[in-house]
């Protein structure tokens, strides 16, 4: 199994949203933005349930038995030497954002009492809402930069531990978590402090 560099920007957390908006992931605030990520994260359930489903029904048919263990992604990641960077950036983003939101919860504040927005008021709530997408998006391709060579160790790792132990299946443990794809799962098939402890022999 290889993470591909979207992989990297689970860093920020996932984005929980009802309205049919998004809003900025990993952060304190509760206002929904519009855009399209809920949706590209249920067509991402999706692909991801089918995915799983094919695997197990093309591995029912063989005679090699399926074994699946569980990684925990954001760890793995975050204990390569360029988790800190991405540590760091994920604090800078929270940093950042929390400053725009507040000035959001103001104007939200005066809507929630039964006021409306004076015009001047409307033209600053959306440019606020747009530096927030424009924010996420700067330091998501940074994270995704910094990442990278995390990525890169981590797959080779988890390679080595498949080819070594037979396993058929990695599952990223936190993407199964979010997505509600596992109902049960055995402590014993996380493999998490295995790759750490290959990450830390390099």
């Amino acid at each position: 199994m290889c993470f591909s560099a979207r992989f990297a920007l689970e860093v920020l957390g996932p984005a929980n949203c009802v309205e049919g908006g998004t809003y900025a992931p990993g952060f304190s605030s509760s206002r929904c933005y519009p855009a399209p990520a809920m949706k590209r994260l249920t067509a991402l359930g999706v692909v991801a349930v089918l995915a799983i489903f094919f695997a197990f029904s093309h591995l029912s048919g063989q005679s090699r038995d399926t074994k699946v263990v569980f990684v925990r992604s954001q760890t793995a990641i975050l204990a390569h030497p360029a988790g800190a960077q991405v540590d760091e950036l994920k604090q800078q983003a929270q940093t950042e954002v929390d400053g725009l939101v507040a000035s959001l919860r103001e104007l939200d504040a005066k809507l929630a009492a039964g006021n409306e927005l004076t015009a001047e008021e409307n033209e600053r709530y959306q440019a606020l809402v747009t530096s927030i997408n424009a924010v996420q998006d700067r330091y998501a391709q940074e994270i995704d930069a910094a990442a990278r060579p995390a990525i890169e160790a981590v797959n080779g790792i988890l390679a080595d531990l498949a080819e070594e132990n037979g396993y058929t299946i990695i599952m990223d443990a936190d993407k199964a978590r979010e997505l509600d794809l596992v109902v049960y799962a055995d402590p014993d098939l996380d493999i998490t402090q295995m790759v750490v402890d290959r990450l830390n022999a390099q």
